[in-house]
């Protein structure tokens, strides 16, 4: 069981932050409803560079042979990078677990504000494993887990949920919630189903939503902002200087503003990228 792995990659954790700004590592048992935090050694920052490499490391050690993707026993993972949220274009997050559309590895990321919410409050990966009772939705907020009925909002689409949870929850995604969150697709175990990360981003490869769903898990809902690390003064200038560079390119000005990612298509045609 997966929970045996989980005891023993804990043993070889840590109690607290081993570097500055580190998050905690957020195990979280859905079926029994328990949870817990362990701090991972430098030696995985320094080996994996964090985000996604110690999402790999995660899943590495906690990954059981001859088990279906759809298992709840299989881990799912959200990471976010050890500069998210701190610096300039650093917005993204990794979500990694054993894909149920190929039984290969499951490996997306998405942007908007989930990833950073998350690091910002203090958890730098989330492990999700057991399948909830019922539908759950999970909310972090200032330290705490909560877990929630999430069956009145099935079956609801993308924007109505999200009206939903910002009218029962007191409040307004991108300024003081952030959240990933299934829709119909997932709930169904479709497997080319996405994980939404805000109101246009997505954990889109792999069958992502299909994953969350076999967990039972509607959403994670982040509360608050959280505690901005401590930056110094040169940390701080240096942002500054590197946002100025970025926004004066010429791509970003007249490329990226206008047209947004599909922009990218030619160059990675051109450089045979896309295959």
């Amino acid at each position: 069981m997966i929970r045996e792995n989980v005891v023993r990659l804990a043993a070889r954790m840590h109690d607290g932050p081993q570097y500055p700004a580190q998050g905690a590592v957020l195990f979280v048992d859905l079926e029994r409803r328990e949870h817990f935090r362990k701090y991972l050694p430098v030696g995985v920052l320094r080996s994996f560079l964090s985000g996604r490499g110690a999402n790999m490391f995660l899943l590495h050690n906690l990954l059981l042979d001859g088990r279906e993707p759809l298992d709840p026993q299989i881990p799912m993972i959200f990471g976010s990078g050890v500069f998210t949220g701190t610096l300039p274009t650093a917005a993204r997050g990794n979500l990694t677990s054993v894909a149920p559309d190929s039984d290969a590895i499951l490996d997306s990321n998405c942007g908007d504000y989930f990833p950073a919410f998350m690091k910002l409050g203090g958890v730098d990966h989330l492990v999700l494993y057991g399948q909830a009772a019922g539908w759950t939705l999970l909310e972090l907020s200032g330290g705490e887990v909560r877990f929630h009925d999430a069956t009145p909002y099935l079956g609801m689409d993308n924007a109505d949920f999200t009206r939903a949870v910002e009218r029962d929850f007191s409040c307004a995604e991108r300024k003081d919630m952030a959240m990933a969150r299934i829709t119909r697709a997932g709930e169904n175990l479709v497997l080319c189903s996405g994980i939404m990360g805000g109101p246009k981003a997505i954990y889109a490869r792999c069958g992502a939503g299909a994953k969350m769903g076999s967990l039972r898990l509607k959403a994670v809902m982040i509360l608050g902002r959280g505690e901005p690390p401590n930056l110094s003064a040169a940390y701080k200038e240096n942002n500054r200087d590197l946002a100025r560079k970025i926004l004066s390119t010429s791509v970003v000005k007249y490329a990226l503003k206008k047209v947004g990612t599909p922009f990218l298509y030619k160059p990675s045609r051109i450089l045979g990228a896309m295959g």
